[in-house]
């Protein structure tokens, strides 16, 4: 009778390469969510610099005044066309993007570990949440800008047709949470920052250099 063929198993050594190519991948993604968190502040506050870009340049060439909404009940930036002035019910969304996430970004307050607050030629406090007057929001905690078309930047006013606005800036933050065992997060481990110039609208996006755990410099 033919002998039997016996089944040949792994060798030693396909299994070392096997567990080597196993270990290769599991770095390659521990770095790849590292990298994810890394850019993660980047991310939104590029998303919000550019509504904030977009609502100046639309402010000077379609001469209307532009409104940013930051929504931190919805976790939401808006874009809007205030077209009528005086007349808040053609107010008009022209786009929408998502502020929160599993990255656990905070972006409506400043990280307490700071040495100084980005430096600016003109006053620009922190980004102020108030309970909207507009339709839109209502009665969501948000931070408003109209961007005007002589360039100034205004708060919402004291009601949803925004009268008796006044010209502020305003400095957004982004940042992750530094990992130091606290449940509500206070101290950035990446931090990032726009400043806001109600003078003029221009922007600038800046990222803080941390020494230790300390944010101590802007650039």
């Amino acid at each position: 009778m033919p002998q039997k063929q016996r089944q040949k198993g792994f060798s030693i050594i396909e299994l070392l390469m096997v567990i080597a190519i196993i270990a290769v991948l599991a770095i390659f993604t521990v770095m790849s969510l590292g990298f994810e968190e890394a850019y993660a502040a980047d991310e939104r506050g590029m998303t919000v610099l550019d509504y904030l870009k977009e609502a100046r340049q639309r402010s000077i060439t379609q001469r209307e005044v532009m409104r940013v909404e930051i929504n931190r009940d919805q976790g939401t930036v808006s874009l809007i066309n205030e077209n009528t002035a005086g007349d808040a019910d053609d107010d008009e969304v022209i786009r929408t993007a998502t502020l929160v996430g599993a990255d656990g970004v905070v972006f409506d307050r400043a990280p307490q570990n700071m040495d100084a607050p980005p430096a600016e030629v003109a006053p620009v406090p922190v980004l102020q949440f108030n309970l909207s007057v507009h339709p839109h929001s209502a009665p969501d905690n948000v931070a408003t800008l109209r961007f005007h078309p002589d360039g100034t930047v205004t708060d919402a006013g004291s009601n949803e047709v925004g009268d008796n606005a006044t010209v502020t800036g305003a400095t957004i933050y982004f940042w992750t949470p530094l990992q130091d065992g606290s449940s509500t997060p206070t101290n950035g481990d990446i931090v990032r920052a726009i400043t806001v110039l109600g003078g003029s609208g221009n922007t600038n996006y800046l990222k803080c250099v941390r020494v230790g755990d300390t944010c101590t410099t802007w650039k």
